[in-house]
């Protein structure tokens, strides 16, 4: 794809800047004449430059060692090499009719002079109408990319020629032009706003389908990992959406800084915080991550609170608050500061007005192409006011707060948080601001309430004495008491409805509930037997038809524990427990835990929650289609009891705590998508011929092929790596460790195919055996490299414009 320029997003988007110059010349512009925006050479370790967003801007791509010029009156010069000319020339005389823009002038590098007669044309349009008679003629640039004597230029000969001209010309100052350009660009058009939400939303996601969900699985399976080591998965998953099923292109997406992860009682919340190789500890996590979606930003932060002490969760309510009275100081016309001055002031007139101290200096920045805007911070003291069309990060926390003695007693003797002195906080959600809103409009949806992101992997140890001794009343609330009471005194339910005390004391209700149960228990004996003989008759049928010719698999049994005692200790007598490990369901049935293999579970269903939360568990049951999807052990066992066995259909759950209900219910989902793979990938390995172990080449050097793609490749992505050919086999090494071994005598054709006529040369072998490639059986593997005579990568989300000089060393690089 070549690249191209969008001629009337160009200008469009230069005319509204040189009319906020025009309009703001001697307020935020600093009274400058003109602009010289130049852009200096490629440096991938400073991504936010404000001269690489403005021309992804103006340009949608970026041109180094450039020079923008535009002037009072609306005229446009641009300076750069031949290839970026040729890039812009399709703009030249389409000035649309209307705009303040007079014209765009091209001026090609030339090596010959040295550019002086560029120079002196610039220089020309500079002096032509800049300041007032008496007044050094002031030039606005990017002050922070400027020369000085603690930063050398960093622009190639071209703009470091200009530099060194402006700042030699007599008459003439250079302001600087940054907060100006910061104002404009922070008000976005529709289009990049639109832009904007999607960038939220994906962040929304990895933070949703990502991270929650390996945290989830840490904290169940008890695994030891590093703050390090899960930033690294987080940062791959936002480089790769594909691996939690997005469907966005991986050119489209980036990662705009490395996701932070914090536990263990250490907890810096600034953004420019870093994860440590510390393990993750199970009390207060913080994490923050952000993703950009064509070049476009966004930020979500959230912490988590694993067995939280009261104090902890109460600090936590009140950062809730103070966020939605943030929220509601983020509307049009009000200043920036106003939300540092609203978290103060509802700090103070609460009860935890010592939370002041632990504020951070600032509660947000304004986002967009820029991750992080320095002119337009949620500070103290600035100044600028709101405006609609304006995307900021609103960032509220506490660090450094103290945690008591009192609540270390408080909390489960098994809980992590007894050793951590201090902890912190941190929300952190995209918003944007609208016309006529009364606050300012969140655009990462994701829960952030208690309920949301607390956890409890620790009960109390002596939760069940308590109850036996009916001593717990006092230490629970009224809605549990409520729901223990019920749950031990079912004689109070008659056909599916509770009767009142007063109808239960009278001899004549009990005597018709007795009768009634009664009745209703020799109709379903009845029923049962009808069933059973119907069920038995088609079994009969079904030998017929099929001969007797041979005998069926016989079903495996399934069993999770040999013994009670085997249950895992935190079972609870009325509460869902999911054991990952022996892979089975606990449920409580009239207040007794029993374990259900996870094979037997049809579905879960969370329908949503209303003043309760319910969870329904459908089970595979006799005189039913058992599904396509059923494991094939569990289809012979309904097969082989359905004769005589009495199947459970379904169960369903109600709890006024949401937060037990939807934890089973996503561990049982996520537990029956692993039996699933395990079943899948057992079938694909069933009829793999083992393979000899590969001897590697110790004695002499081993001959490699290096930079090769493989396909097919690992999970989805592209496979790179190294080919070694070794005593009995060949092996591929790819970049990431994964790695693939190839026997030579399973190989039955080997194709090489030289790059005659062709951009790649590669060798392709088809086995006579299939192997095991990732988690597919492969019967073809290719390994290939591109050999061309220059590329230009135009798929990235920043672009590059390379001179002619430059496409000869490249040429030279990539020569076999």
């Amino acid at each position: 794809m070549a690249a191209e320029l969008d001629v009337s997003r160009f200008y469009a988007r230069l005319g509204r800047l040189h009319a906020h110059f025009l309009k703001h010349r001697d307020g935020i512009w600093q009274g400058a004449g003109c602009l010289s925006l130049h852009r200096g050479q490629m440096n991938d370790d400073e991504p936010y430059l404000k001269s690489v967003v403005l021309h992804q801007y103006l340009f949608g791509w970026e041109l180094p060692d450039t020079i923008l010029l535009l002037t009072e009156t609306g005229d446009c010069f641009v300076l750069a090499a031949k290839k970026k000319c040729e890039f812009l020339e399709a703009a030249v005389g389409k000035t649309p009719t209307g705009s303040s823009i007079i014209g765009l002038t091209l001026l090609t590098r030339n090596k010959s002079d040295g550019n002086a007669e560029n120079y002196e044309t610039l220089m020309e349009a500079v002096t032509a109408k800049n300041g007032s008679n008496g007044d050094k003629k002031k030039v606005g640039v990017l002050m922070k990319e400027w020369p000085s004597e603690k930063r050398e230029s960093i622009g190639g000969p071209l703009v470091s020629g200009w530099e060194k001209s402006l700042t030699g010309a007599d008459g003439l100052d250079v302001s600087d032009a940054t907060p100006g350009l910061s104002l404009f660009m922070s008000i976005k058009e529709d289009s990049e706003l639109d832009l904007m939400k999607k960038s939220s939303v994906l962040s929304n996601k990895i933070l949703k389908h990502g991270f929650i969900k390996r945290i989830e699985e840490v904290i169940d399976s008890e695994l030891n990992v590093t703050h390090t080591q899960l930033s690294g998965e987080i940062d791959g998953i936002i480089e790769d959406p594909s691996k939690i099923n997005l469907k966005v292109p991986k050119e489209h997406v980036q990662s705009c800084y490395f996701p932070i992860v914090q536990s263990g009682g250490e907890y810096d919340i600034k953004i420019s915080a870093q994860s440590t190789e510390k393990s993750l500890k199970y009390d207060i996590v913080t994490v923050s991550l952000g993703s950009r979606y064509q070049n476009y930003c966004s930020n979500v932060a959230r912490t988590f609170l694993v067995d939280p002490p009261k104090e902890v969760s109460e600090t936590y309510e009140v950062l809730l608050s103070m966020q939605e009275e943030c929220l509601r100081a983020m509307v049009p016309g009000r200043p920036l500061k106003s939300v540092y001055a609203t978290a103060v002031n509802f700090l103070k007139s609460s009860e935890k007005s010592f939370l002041v101290r632990h504020l951070p200096k600032n509660l947000g920045f304004s986002i967009g192409l820029d991750f992080r805007d320095p002119n337009l911070v949620l500070s103290a003291k600035n100044s600028i006011h709101f405006r609609p069309g304006m995307v900021f990060t609103l960032s509220v926390g506490f660090a450094g707060v103290p945690l008591s003695d009192s609540a270390k007693s408080a909390a489960n003797s098994k809980s992590a948080v007894k050793d951590i002195k201090e902890y912190g906080l941190l929300i952190s959600d995209m918003v944007v601001i609208s016309e006529n809103s009364k606050s300012g409009e969140v655009m990462t949806k994701h829960g952030k309430s208690l309920t949301d992101i607390s956890y409890t992997i620790n009960d109390d140890d002596d939760s069940s004495d308590d109850d036996d001794n009916g001593k717990g009343g006092a230490a629970t609330n009224g809605d549990e008491e409520y729901a223990r009471k019920v749950a031990k005194a079912p004689d109070n339910v008659v056909n599916g409805k509770r009767r009142s005390s007063r109808l239960e004391s009278t001899n004549e209700a009990i005597q018709n509930a007795h009768e009634g149960t009664a009745e209703r228990e020799r109709r379903q004996i009845a029923l049962m037997t009808r069933k059973n003989e119907e069920r038995l008759r088609e079994l009969a049928r079904s030998a017929r038809n099929k001969g007797d010719d041979g005998e069926s698999d016989k079903a495996e049994e399934l069993r999770a524990y040999d013994r009670t005692k085997d249950y895992p200790d935190s079972v609870l007598p009325n509460q869902v427990k999911v054991d990952m490990v022996n892979q089975c369901v606990i449920l409580p049935i009239c207040g007794n835990p029993v374990p259900f293999h996870i094979s037997t579970i049809k579905n879960v269903v969370l329908p949503d929650p209303d003043s309760a939360t319910y969870l329904r568990i459908n089970f595979y049951t006799a005189g039913m289609a058992v599904g396509k999807d059923a494991p094939a052990n569990m289809a012979k066992l309904v097969q082989k009891y359905a004769p005589y066995a009495s199947f459970i259909r379904e169960m369903t759950f109600r709890s006024l705590d949401s937060h037990n209900l939807t934890q089973a219910f996503r561990q049982i989902s996520e537990l029956r998508k692993r039996a699933r793979q395990k079943e899948l990938r057992e079938l694909e390995e069933a009829n793999l011929v083992k393979q000899a172990k590969l001897v590697r080449t110790k004695t002499e050097r081993v001959p490699r092929l290096s930079d090769l793609t493989m396909r097919p490749v690992f999970a989805g992505r592209k496979t790179q790596g190294n080919l070694e050919a070794h005593s009995n086999g060949l092996r591929f090494i790819s970049m990431r460790g994964e790695i693939v071994d190839i026997m030579y005598p399973n190989i039955k054709h080997a194709i090489f195919q030289p790059c005659e006529n062709e951009i790649m040369v590669l060798v392709h072998f088809h086995l006579r055996h299939p192997i095991m490639l990732g988690k597919k059986k492969q019967q073809d593997i290719q390994f290939f490299t591109e050999v061309i005579d220059a590329s230009q990568t135009v798929d990235a989300g920043r672009r590059s414009m390379y001179d002619p000089d430059e496409m000869d060393d490249e040429q030279r690089e990539r020569q076999l």
